[in-house]
């Protein structure tokens, strides 16, 4: 009996630990600037959200991103298909302005499917601009890049994506067509 509750609680454990997606990954010694890749540059999306105000601020991070050239981000119709679901939500545990999840093993082609979410209580706070930048970060975030310290970056506070994004994305993708 004792055993069975033991392995409950070690399994509850592990899932718990897996949810909390990018912390999780960022525990990862790697110096690598990405966490992985889709096994295609050729990634669905959805946007779940329904407000014209919210779907906007996604569709111009997604079109920032597809302006690099390196991989092709491109709409799907049902949400069950999508690699990345993108959505907001009126709170978020914990008071995080943005919560991802990555799901599959690290490393080149290693991204099944990505869940993003933006806190829309947290960003009552930010102007415009600050809105459309997490949500830049958080499709950086989606198609596999780790948050950056270069200023320049959208995955800190680049209002697109820069130069080293675009290499740091190269490398993710290397080798994937």
């Amino acid at each position: 009996m004792k055993n069975t509750r033991l392995i409950k609680f070690v399994t509850m454990l592990g899932l718990g630990v897996s949810l909390l997606g990018i912390g999780s990954v960022t525990a990862n010694a790697s110096s690598k600037p990405y966490y992985g890749s889709f096994s295609s540059r050729k990634i669905t999306y959805h946007i779940d959200s329904t407000s014209k105000h919210w779907n906007d601020n996604w569709q111009g991070a997604i079109d920032s991103w597809n302006s690099l050239h390196v991989v092709k981000l491109r709409s799907i119709k049902k949400a069950s298909k999508a690699d990345i679901r993108l959505t907001t939500k009126k709170s978020i545990k914990g008071g995080l302005t943005i919560s991802s999840v990555l799901s599959g093993p690290q490393g080149i082609g290693g991204i099944f499917s990505s869940k993003i979410a933006l806190n829309r209580q947290s960003l009552a706070e930010f102007d415009e601009a600050g809105k459309e930048q997490i949500a830049l970060q958080g499709v950086g975030v989606a198609i596999g890049l780790k948050f950056s310290n270069d200023k320049t970056s959208a995955l800190l506070y680049g209002t697109k994506p820069s130069a080293q994004d675009k290499v740091n994305l190269k490398r993710a993708y290397k080798g994937i067509k």
